[in-house]
Formats: C-alpha cells, sequence, structure tokens
C-alpha cells in the first residue's frame, strides 16, 4: 500500500510540474479555424520578397584598351568601345556577390582582328561615404573568349577593379567603374591585359 502511494504521490508531482509548460505550448498552437494554406502562402510571399530585395542588376557602356597590344607596332588599334550587362546579390550592407557578361571589342594590327568578350563572377565590398555616395572594390575569376584571326582562344583568370556609385534614388543608382582582365590571348603568340571604363546604371527591387 504504501508503495502504491508512493507512486502516486511521485505521479502527481510529475503532472503538476508538467502542467505550466504544456499549457505555454498549447496557447502556441494554432487555435480552431487557423488558415494553413493562407499562412503557407504569406510565409512563402515574406520569403519570396527578402530575396527579392536583395537582387540588383544593370548595364553599363564605356570603352577597352589593351595594354602590350600595340607596344611595338605602329598602326594598330588597341581600343575599342565596350558594354556589358551585371546582375548580383546583396549579402549584407557591405558584401555583394555579382556576376557580368562583358563585350569588351575588337583590337585590329596589320589586317589581324581579335574580338574578346568575357563572362565573370565577383565578390564586391562596398563602403558608403554617406547617404547619396559609396565606393566599391571587387574581385573575381572569368572566363574569356578571343576570336583571332589565327585562331580562337579561350582561358581562365583573375579580374578585379574598383568603382564609385551615386544614389538616385532608393531603387536606382549611377556606377562608374575601372576594371582589369589580365593575360588574355590575342593571337596564337601575345597576350595583352585589359582595362576598362565604364560608365551605367544600376537597379533593384527595394
Amino acid at each position: 500500500m504504501r508503495a502504491s502511494l508512493k507512486t502516486i504521490t511521485l505521479r502527481t508531482l510529475i503532472s503538476l510540474a508538467t502542467l505550466p509548460l504544456f499549457s505555454d505550448v498549447c496557447a502556441d498552437l494554432p487555435q480552431a479555424g487557423f488558415n494553413y494554406a493562407k499562412a503557407s502562402a504569406a510565409y512563402i510571399d515574406q520569403s519570396t520578397a527578402g530575396i527579392m530585395d536583395k537582387i540588383y542588376f544593370g548595364g553599363s557602356f564605356g570603352s577597352s584598351e589593351a595594354e602590350n597590344y600595340c607596344s611595338i607596332t605602329s598602326g594598330c588599334e588597341n581600343k575599342d568601345s565596350s558594354w556589358k550587362g551585371f546582375v548580383g546579390y546583396k549579402i549584407n550592407e557591405i558584401f555583394s556577390a555579382e556576376t557580368a557578361y562583358t563585350s569588351i571589342g575588337d583590337l585590329h594590327k596589320h589586317g589581324t582582328t581579335s574580338d574578346i568578350s568575357a563572362l565573370s563572377v565577383s565578390g564586391i565590398a562596398n563602403l558608403s561615404i554617406n547617404d547619396q555616395f559609396s565606393v566599391f572594390g571587387k574581385a573575381g575569376f572569368s572566363r574569356w573568349e578571343s576570336e583571332n584571326t589565327d585562331g580562337d582562344k579561350n582561358g581562365t583568370g583573375l579580374t578585379y577593379g574598383l568603382g564609385a556609385k551615386v544614389n538616385l534614388s532608393e531603387t536606382m543608382k549611377i556606377r562608374a567603374e575601372w576594371e582589369r582582365l589580365p593575360s588574355i590571348s590575342t593571337s596564337n603568340t601575345e597576350e595583352s591585359d585589359i582595362d576598362m571604363m565604364s560608365i551605367g546604371v544600376e537597379l533593384s527591387t527595394l
């Protein structure tokens, strides 16, 4: 009898101790009539909106120049117009990841040409100077193609650059930058470092 009473007392104490916890859990559970479909849709919408708010895109136009392409040759053209399109993702207020396609342009000498383009992926570090102006540095990798008169070339290499942005509104910025793609094959025997200066527009969905 004593053992049974001890068991009953122990069970009663455990029940009383866990009752408040059980009540709190029940209070947090959805009540009758809770619309699970609506809540799920709202959660998905908020998650999608959060991702979209971090995406930006844009385009730039400018000029490119191939160093050492005309260093010992007269009558050649080592400059051309260039353009690029880019899309990025804001990891936080400082860091972003960005991919870009760049048409670097054509180079000419002695009746030969090189048509160069590149696809790049870069990490970007942003530094805000004030509410209207910011600067950034970038570094990454590129996959470039050079369609040359004496044979096409392609390869991978580093890319890096510096730039600045001016805020026109919450969703639009003017962006100017300098970029370099080193060691691009402009023929079967020559390589050139390509510099690009551009200005364009960066848009976001904020």
